[in-house]
């Protein structure tokens, strides 16, 4: 009982914010319902009118002076109903039905318009605010679960606003018209064709609980399945190098038969509603024909009855598999609120203003930074002038990429501060500051889109010409020439058509494009062959110039040339200096150097 309490209270906690998006497009909204309330009225008017229809064919006098015509047995034969009345009566029902056909028609469409665009902009906000959250949201959901937020638990939402918004508000005033037309006809009656109805109510509030919690595990497994999906088919040569191919898919149909489990489930429970609801339809007719019988009820009284009964029941059954969806559809929505739910910690301040400054210094003053629970910065203190090159050097795990993405606030500190020019960055917007930053990673991230497109991501209007000089700045025009068709060539998922190198090299044009004051770069040329290494390293030597750069450092010989190293070791920075300082100091630097250096020995 509690747990009943619960869902009915979330759902209409969901509905409520639901309704949020739908205020901008009220007054369709208010049309469609217009359209519904006249629908239902209209049912009323079309049994009203075949009433009338059937007392015409009996012989029954036209005149309502009396009120509705008596209708006894039929007199003779259809055959001797004058050309006027046979008019009259061929024409009601028609234009009846016409009216009803337009309202329906006027109702359903604009219903619907509501419903599918209050999606659409549902889905925006969603894929927009996802965007949002800092990048600790990211580390801790799958790719795979997000893609079924998005995609699989919106389409719900589909189905219900599509299907079920329209049924919501025309059904009711269909159902009231026809038990207002059944009263009319004879209320006696009526209490004993109504005398089931509440019964019908129990099952659909039984079976949809079973559907909503049903739907809840489906859209999970789901997410688990598309999850599986997503690695799979990314780590597709980890796969097949390892033979694991039977290991994937049997992990994939395992998840696969789950999903269709919670499906059946579902369809069982919705399956099982009509034949229980038009059961208890059936019983109710049959009490009003043994009602007829025994209190010898005219024969077209009860045909227009039964057609009451007919037109209720049909919005109930309506009514009661739109409880169905509901329940399945529930779920869906839970999981979208969830993720809106989520708030983005690296919002901007209300008071935050835009960096519009040079670069002058960063200042990290007793920075330190923790996943959860676990603290990965301790007390951090550097001072960095404009123009320096600074490198980090440590054991994986040290903390050196969580120190450099606190730059651009892919976090933010929980202690501490950075300082732009001595203003902390919180205190600065999140896109200006990002504005004034250029990162290359080691993992080169580029789109399934043309090389241009890739070069001026993030410099949008940057010209044809100002494209090719920095893809020749980076040491990529030789080669992207030579591609099929050269700068429009569209290179793949994350760049699949290009060697590691190529791609690196994109990545650096794509940087020097967008010209940053400050640069990141994060063991750029780790993953690299020493050929393509030598091209990268020079294209990163011009990309370098005349900024304020970060570098993580794999190669030591490639950062002994920067103006400071800072060697950190489990969140704290335990030596820094130049290249030749650190040597001397016989540290932990040393130490990494002669390593390295020794390994380069052997394997030349």
């Amino acid at each position: 009982m509690k747990n009943a309490k619960k869902n009915s209270s979330n759902a209409i906690s969901i509905y409520k914010r639901l309704l949020v998006f739908v205020s901008p497009y009220r007054m369709r909204l208010a049309a469609g319902v217009l359209c519904g309330i006249l629908y239902g009225a209209s049912a009323f008017g079309m049994l009203v009118a075949l009433y009338w229809a059937l007392g015409l064919v009996s012989g029954d006098s036209l005149s309502l002076d009396g009120g509705m015509p008596a209708l006894g047995q039929p007199e003779g034969t259809t055959g001797g109903i004058g050309l006027k009345r046979l008019l009259l009566t061929v024409s009601i029902l028609p234009v009846v039905m016409a009216v009803q056909g337009i309202l329906l028609f006027c109702g359903k469409y604009l219903v619907e318009w509501v419903g599918n665009r209050v999606v659409v902009d549902l889905r925006s906000y969603l894929f927009a605010h996802i965007h949002a959250l800092p990048m600790q949201f990211f580390s801790k959901n799958r790719v795979g679960e997000l893609i079924s937020r998005i995609t699989s638990d919106t389409g719900l939402l589909t189905q219900l606003v599509s299907n079920v918004i329209g049924d919501v508000i025309r059904e009711p005033f269909t159902l009231i018209g026809s038990i207002a037309a059944m009263v009319y006809l004879d209320w006696r009656l009526s209490v004993v064709a109504l005398v089931v109805f509440p019964i019908c109510i129990l099952p659909v509030a039984l079976l949809g609980r079973k559907v909503r919690k049903a739907s809840r595990s489906g859209q999970e497994s789901l997410g688990d399945m598309l999850s599986v999906v997503q690695e799979s088919v990314g780590g597709a040569m980890v796969v097949k190098a390892f033979q694991m191919e039977h290991e994937e898919i049997s992990r994939f149909n395992a998840f696969n038969m789950r999903v269709f489990k919670m499906q059946m489930r579902q369809s069982r429970s919705r399956s099982l509603n009509e034949p229980i609801v038009s059961f208890l339809s059936a019983v109710g007719l049959s009490g009003v024909v043994a009602y007829a019988f025994i209190n010898d009820l005219s024969l077209a009284l009860l045909i227009t009855f039964a057609g009451a009964m007919v037109q209720m029941y049909k919005p109930a059954k309506k009514l009661s598999q739109i409880h169905m969806r509901i329940q399945r559809a529930t779920p869906g929505a839970e999981r979208i609120f969830e993720i809106l739910d989520v708030s983005n910690t690296v919002a901007d301040a209300s008071d935050a203003v835009p960096f519009s400054e040079s670069v002058q210094s960063i200042c990290f003053k007793g920075v330190s930074f923790a996943y959860d629970e676990k603290k990965v910065l301790d007390g951090i203190d550097l001072q960095v002038r404009a123009g320096q090159c600074v490198a980090f050097v440590g054991s994986s795990g040290s903390g050196k990429t969580t120190l450099v993405n606190l730059i651009p606030r892919f976090f933010d500190v929980i202690e501490g501060c950075i300082e732009l020019n001595g203003a902390d960055l919180r205190s600065l917007t999140v896109r200006s500051l990002r504005s004034q930053i250029g990162i290359v990673t080691q993992e080169t991230v580029l789109f399934n889109r043309s090389v241009a497109d890739n070069i001026s991501y993030g410099s949008p209007n940057a010209t044809q010409e100002q494209i090719e000089d920095a893809a020749k700045r980076a040491n990529a025009h030789k080669f992207i020439m030579e591609l099929e068709d050269g700068y429009d060539t569209v290179i793949g998922e994350r760049g699949s058509l290009l060697s590691g190198g190529m791609a690196q090299r994109v990545a650096i044009a794509r940087a020097l494009l967008k010209n940053p004051p400050i640069l990141i770069l994060d063991e750029a040329t780790s993953a690299l062959d020493t050929e393509s290494e030598r091209l990268v390293q020079s294209a990163l030597d011009e990309l370098m110039k005349d900024r304020t750069v970060f570098v993580i450092a794999h190669r030591l010989s490639t950062i002994a040339h920067a103006d400071m190293i800072v060697v950190m070791d489990q969140g704290k920075v335990v030596e820094q200096g130049t290249h030749d300082e650190l040597l001397a100091q016989a540290g932990k630097y040393k130490y990494f150097y002669e390593i390295q250096f020794s390994k380069d020995s052997k394997e030349a």
